[in-house]
């Protein structure tokens, strides 16, 4: 079984395994995310990522493109809105009653004069005028202090909308931007890919590619040069933790598939079910609604769910993996800035509503999987197991612009049925396990093993009581 996120696979070392069941939607990496109704982008860098049509709840990794390089957070279309296309532009100099040029206008002169004296008096190549407009768009973003706002040049956008035919070439990891090193970060390199095999761990900083610097850029910029075609080598200059000097790694790239979800038995004989999900894609919620009910057919006493590593997907798909565990609860809240809020409930009918469940988290679980993971800790349907979540709470509606470019707008954030907000500070478990390198590397999984202990401790309590009562 292959864990996600820094947790190493421990398909021949654990000992808790019975038989694998299925494999399921095993092929492409989830589509990236696309801005409105083109790919959606996760930020998580973007990364990460919910998406929805057109409103978009980054995930993780706005690499989430990288999927493209097999990066992999996986983005698409939403709720059935329709795309958010740009208002037609008003002719130069034509006065707006309200919006940016009202606001801009009175102190905009100033913008105008600089500009006139650069123009006229530099002694040396201009930048081009699109060019110029771009940066000086970025430039007044650069001031909001939220890097999910963001502006993708027409060239940008049809990167990440490249990402919809389905053939993602890659190093296999997801992706975020540090913003305290101001650098790319890889959350989840994927086990037994590109960028695992090459020896990239989760938490490296990555700090160049092919010896140019990615300090100060942002995560399209990283994505575009980190892609390639299968069989090319792309040189990653990475700092790591525990490693005094930054050194290079060579990763020659390659096709990436990633399986959507996968199922075991565990236990001495297979009496606990385990279903991990990695990506919220069009069809997650089906999948886990079948992959349980095929669980149930062995009648097993409990179940882990594990979102290690996975970075996002659908807000849709999200509620319904939710509904698979519990029904008529809450599952989020989506909160506006003019003071909306909007309740997102599980109403379907439940698959697993009483079967004693964990779910395992660690810090590559983001966006869709903190929705899901706190739900059910939120209506105390599970208890959450691991480490700290990634934190990736906010909603993003991307517009159209008219020359095909795109301007992302960070216009919500969601809350927990407990009204916490996960935006910067994630979900903390219910049973805090760390998982070290060394670890890793031999296959063992602590994180999983407490999961275990968890459910059995759960399932003792509860025989212990049926005697008392039965007793009284």
């Amino acid at each position: 079984m292959a864990q996600a996120g820094n947790d190493q696979s421990v398909e021949q070392h654990n000992p808790h395994r019975a038989s694998r069941e299925t494999v399921a939607g095993n092929g492409a990496a989830p589509a990236p995310e696309i801005l409105a109704n083109e790919v959606s982008v996760t930020d998580s860098a973007v990364v990460d990522g919910l998406y929805r049509h057109p409103r978009v709840v980054i995930g993780v990794a706005l690499l989430v493109a990288a999927l493209i390089f097999g990066l992999g957070t996986a983005f698409g279309y939403g709720m059935g809105r329709s795309t958010v296309q740009a208002a037609p532009a008003p002719a130069a100099g034509e006065p707006t009653a309200t919006g940016a040029q009202a606001a801009l206008a009175p102190h905009f002169g100033i913008f105008w004069e600089a500009l006139d004296f650069l123009y006229r008096d530099y002694y040396g190549a201009l930048p081009e005028p699109q060019a110029a407009t771009y940066a000086a768009i970025r430039g007044v973003l650069s001031l909001v202090d939220d890097p999910n706002t963001s502006f993708l040049t027409p060239d940008e956008a049809a990167f990440f909308r490249s990402n919809l035919d389905g053939e993602f070439e890659g190093i296999g990891a997801r992706v975020a931007w540090d913003e305290a090193a101001d650098t790319l970060v890889i959350t989840e390199p994927f086990e037994n890919q590109p960028a695992w095999n090459a020896g990239i761990r989760r938490g490296d900083l990555i700090l160049a590619v092919d010896g140019e610097s990615l300090i100060g850029t942002n995560v399209t910029e990283a994505v575009r040069r980190i892609r390639g075609p299968k069989g090319t080598v792309v040189v990653l200059t990475v700092r790591r933790a525990d490693v005094p000097e930054p050194f290079d790694i060579a990763v020659t790239r390659d096709r990436i598939a990633i399986p959507t979800i996968v199922t075991e038995r565990l236990g001495e004989n297979g009496e606990i079910a385990y279903v991990r999900l990695t990506a919220f894609n069009e069809n997650a919620g089906n999948l886990v609604r079948d992959a349980v009910r095929n669980a149930l057919r062995h009648d097993p006493v409990g179940i882990v769910f594990d979102l290690r590593g996975n970075s996002g997907g659908l807000l849709r798909e999200a509620v319904k993996v939710a509904n698979v565990f519990m029904q008529d609860e809450v599952v989020l809240y989506e909160k506006f800035s003019d003071g909306r809020t909007e309740t997102y409930r599980a109403s379907g009918r439940a698959v697993a509503p009483d079967l004693p469940m964990v779910v395992l988290v660690n810090s590559g679980s983001a966006s869709a999987s903190e929705i899901v993971a706190g739900a059910l800790q939120d209506n105390g349907r599970a208890p959450l197991v691991g480490t700290t979540t990634f934190g990736k709470g906010s909603v993003q509606l991307p517009h159209t612009l008219s020359d095909g470019s795109i301007m992302r707008v960070t216009v919500a954030r969601w809350y927990t049925p407990g009204d916490r907000t996960i935006e910067g500070e994630g979900l903390t478990p219910d049973i805090v396990v760390e998982i070290s390198e060394d670890q890793l590397q031999a296959g063992e999984d602590p994180q999983l093993e407490a999961a275990l202990e968890t459910l059995r401790a759960a399932l003792t309590g509860e025989r212990r009581a049926d005697t008392a009562s039965q007793q009284d």
